[in-house]
């Protein structure tokens, strides 16, 4: 075997094995560069597997502020169709109380718009709870997501709207309450029958056959009732406003991050 096959073979002294030979033969000068070698060797490993975590860490914000974003779009829809029904129920009940409490005389002079009518009552006798939290922001708040958002006015505004909609569900189970009690009585006076209706969120609405204005008008209860439904509507239509506001504003800041991140 020629000389230079045998150095070929011959396996090189690992680090550990020359740091031991230069403290053996008191070599200080390579000590101290073999010890500079394995100090920046591990701050290097570590920068590295630091820069990896944060690429990987942006990666999971940017998916999670993306399917947000989506989440949040859908609940404005949803909203929005809030606020147009809440606004049917005040315009309905203005006119049940323009019909119920309207004299003789006047009632005469003013034709019945009986699909008017027919939609006025449907509108007072349903309620609309407000959407529930997006589904992906309760997953980010879970998994302790939120405090890695680094925008520090996204983070305010979503905690913002997590307070405002725990509000929102205290005041709606308290007017649910109070329609319940009120709803029959708005009915009383009504033959209707449940049809299907894709237009509605609950899929379903009441389809008025026929009612009994004459009776209305003699029963107190209905009128103070008609009222009531129609104060929940008003009292209720700001906060759904409110509620859309807040939701572009975080889809603002939202795009902002998205149009930011690498």
């Amino acid at each position: 075997m020629s000389e230079r096959t045998a150095e070929a073979i011959t396996p090189r002294p690992t680090r550990l094995l020359r740091v031991a030979e230069h403290i053996r033969t008191q070599n200080w000068t390579a000590i101290g560069i073999d010890f500079a070698i394995v100090v920046i060797g591990v701050f290097v490993g570590i920068q590295v597997a630091n820069w990896n975590e944060d690429r990987q860490q942006t990666a999971l914000q940017a998916q999670y502020l993306e399917r947000l974003r989506i989440d949040l779009i859908g609940i404005r829809e949803r909203t929005q169709q809030h606020v147009g029904f809440y606004r049917d129920s005040i315009d309905g009940g203005e006119l049940l109380m323009t019909r119920v409490l309207a004299d003789d005389a006047a009632s005469q002079d003013t034709p019945i718009d009986h699909a008017g009518m027919a939609r006025a009552l449907d509108a007072l006798a349903q309620t609309r709870n407000p959407p529930p939290l997006p589904a992906t922001y309760v997953e980010m708040r879970s998994n302790g997501q939120l405090s890695r958002i680094a925008n520090p006015r996204l983070r305010d505004r979503l905690t913002d709207y997590d307070r405002f909609h725990g509000v929102m569900l205290e005041l709606m189970r308290m007017t649910n309450d109070n329609a319940v009690r009120q709803i029959p009585i708005l009915l009383r006076h009504v033959t209707s029958r449940t049809v299907a209706d894709d237009t509605q969120l609950s899929g379903i609405r009441e389809e008025l056959i026929v009612y009994d204005l004459a009776a209305m008008r003699g029963d107190r209860e209905f009128g103070v009732a008609v009222r009531m439904l129609r104060r929940f509507a008003f009292n209720s239509l700001p906060q759904r406003q409110r509620q859309i506001e807040m939701i572009d504003e975080i889809v603002t800041l939202i795009d902002a991050e998205l149009e930011a991140s690498p």
